[in-house]
C-alpha cells in the first residue's frame, strides 16, 4: 500500500505542471473570480450613487418643488402635462428610459391647507420598475424617505405639537436595541457558505485526479500491468484512495487558508479556538476519505476518463444540493439529523463555526462519515477483486 500511495503521490508533486493545474490555478481561479465579483459590485454600487435619477412629476405643487429643491437631490425632475404624456412615461419606466413616476391630485396644495375632518384624504402615486436599479434606487430615495419627510413637514403646519400624534416611539433612543453573540452570528454567517465550498473543493479535487487513477490508467493499459504484480489487489485500492485522499485534502487547506486571506472585509468578527480548526481539520480528513472512496469507485466502473466523468458528475451534483441545504435551513438540527449522510458533514461544519454542535452529534457525523467511507472502499476492493470490472 505504501509503495502505491508513494508512486501517485509522487506523479503529482514531480510534475511541475501537475502541480501548478491541481493546486495553483484552482485557487488562482477562484480568487480572481471573487476579487472581480468584489470589484463589479463595488462598481455598481458606486454608479448607483452617482446616477443622476429621472423622475417625472405630473400636478405637482409649487410646496414639493421647493421642498425637493432644498433637499439638493441629485435628479432630473421632469413634469407631465398630459395623459398622452403620461402613458409615454409608463412606457419609458418599462423601458428603463425613467426611473420613478410621481402623480399628485389636481390642486394638492389647496387640498392640504382647506381639508377639513371628514374629507378624504389626498393621495400621492408613486410609480416604479424593481427590476432596474436606477428606479429601485429612485423609489427608495423619494418615496420612501423624501415623501415621508414631505408629509411630516405639511403635518407639522397642520398641528402645533406634533408629539400630540405619537401615542409612543420604538426604539428612538435605545441604542443597545441589538442583543446578540457577535461570535456566533459571524460564524452562523460563515457556516451557511463554507459547506457548501468544502464540498465544491473537496469533490472537485478529487474528480479530476481520482479519474486519472483508475479510469485513466485502464485508457492508457497501466492497470493490467499493474494488476498481475505481486501487490495485492487490496493494497493498490488502499493506496490509490489514502493518495487522492491526501491530495484533495491538501488542495481544500490552501484554497481555505488564500480565501481567507484574500477574502474581502466582511465586517465579520470571528475568533476561531484552537479546539474548533482540530474539530474541522479532523472531519476535514474524513470528508476527503469519503469523497476519494465516491470517485474512485465510480472510476472502476468506467472503462475511460469521459465514462468515469459522466458516472461522477450526477454524484458531484447530489453532494452539492445536499451541501447547499443547510444554506436555507432555519429549524434547530437533532440527533436524527446528523445520521444522514453527506447532509451531516455540512450541518457538523456549522455547527462548529456556531458553537452549538454536541460532541455526541460530532462523534456520530464523524464515525457515519468514516464508516461509509469505509464500506465503500471494502467495495472498490471487491470489484479490484473482479476480472470481468476491471477488464472493462
Amino acid at each position: 500500500m505504501r509503495t502505491i500511495y508513494k508512486k501517485e503521490l509522487a506523479r503529482i508533486f514531480k510534475d511541475k505542471k501537475m502541480v501548478f493545474s491541481v493546486f495553483l490555478l484552482p485557487v488562482l481561479i477562484m480568487v480572481g473570480i471573487m476579487a472581480l465579483v468584489g470589484n463589479l459590485t463595488s462598481r455598481q454600487m458606486e454608479d448607483i450613487e452617482n446616477h443622476e435619477s429621472i423622475v417625472y412629476m405630473m400636478n405637482e405643487p409649487e410646496s414639493f418643488t421647493a421642498f425637493l429643491d432644498a433637499s439638493d437631490l441629485h435628479m432630473d425632475v421632469k413634469s407631465v402635462e398630459t395623459e398622452a404624456e403620461r402613458d409615454d412615461v409608463m412606457s419609458m419606466l418599462k423601458e428603463g428610459d425613467a426611473d420613478l413616476f410621481i402623480e399628485f391630485p389636481e390642486n394638492f396644495d389647496s387640498l392640504i391647507q382647506g381639508y377639513r375632518q371628514g374629507d378624504e384624504v389626498p393621495q400621492i402615486k408613486t410609480y416604479y420598475n424593481p427590476s432596474e436599479d436606477y428606479s429601485s434606487s429612485a423609489y427608495e430615495l423619494i418615496s420612501n424617505q423624501s415623501l415621508e419627510a414631505y408629509r411630516q413637514v405639511l403635518l407639522s403646519q397642520r398641528v402645533t405639537d406634533m408629539n400630540e400624534l405619537q401615542v409612543f416611539t420604538v426604539n428612538s433612543d435605545n441604542k443597545d436595541m441589538v442583543v446578540q453573540d457577535d461570535q456566533k452570528a459571524s460564524g452562523k454567517a460563515l457556516g451557511m457558505m463554507l459547506p457548501y465550498f468544502i464540498t465544491i473543493l473537496l469533490f472537485a479535487g478529487a474528480m479530476g485526479i481520482g479519474t486519472d487513477m483508475i479510469a485513466g490508467e485502464k485508457e492508457r493499459g497501466t492497470m493490467a500491468s499493474l494488476l498481475v504484480t505481486p501487490v495485492k489487489r487490496k493494497s493498490i485500492v488502499l493506496g490509490k484512495v489514502f493518495a487522492l485522499m491526501t491530495i484533495s485534502g491538501i488542495f481544500s487547506v490552501i484554497y481555505i487558508v488564500v480565501m481567507g486571506a484574500t477574502f474581502p472585509k466582511s465586517g465579520l468578527d470571528l475568533e476561531i479556538t484552537p479546539e474548533q480548526i482540530v474539530m474541522i481539520g479532523v472531519l476535514l480528513v474524513a470528508i476527503a476519505f469519503l469523497y476519494s472512496a465516491i470517485v474512485i469507485l465510480l472510476s472502476v466502473f468506467a472503462r475511460d476518463l469521459k465514462e468515469a466523468s459522466t458516472y461522477i458528475t450526477p454524484a458531484y451534483m447530489v453532494v452539492l444540493v445536499i451541501g447547499m441545504m443547510t444554506m436555507f435551513t432555519t429549524r434547530e438540527a437533532g440527533m436524527k439529523d446528523y445520521l444522514i449522510p453527506f447532509y451531516n458533514t455540512a450541518l457538523a461544519l456549522k455547527g462548529i463555526l456556531t458553537s452549538e454542535v454536541t460532541m455526541a452529534q460530532y462523534g456520530v457525523t464523524l464515525a457515519m462519515t468514516l464508516v461509509l467511507g469505509g464500506i465503500l472502499t471494502a467495495v472498490i476492493a471487491k470489484a479490484f477483486e473482479s476480472e470481468k470490472v476491471m477488464n472493462l
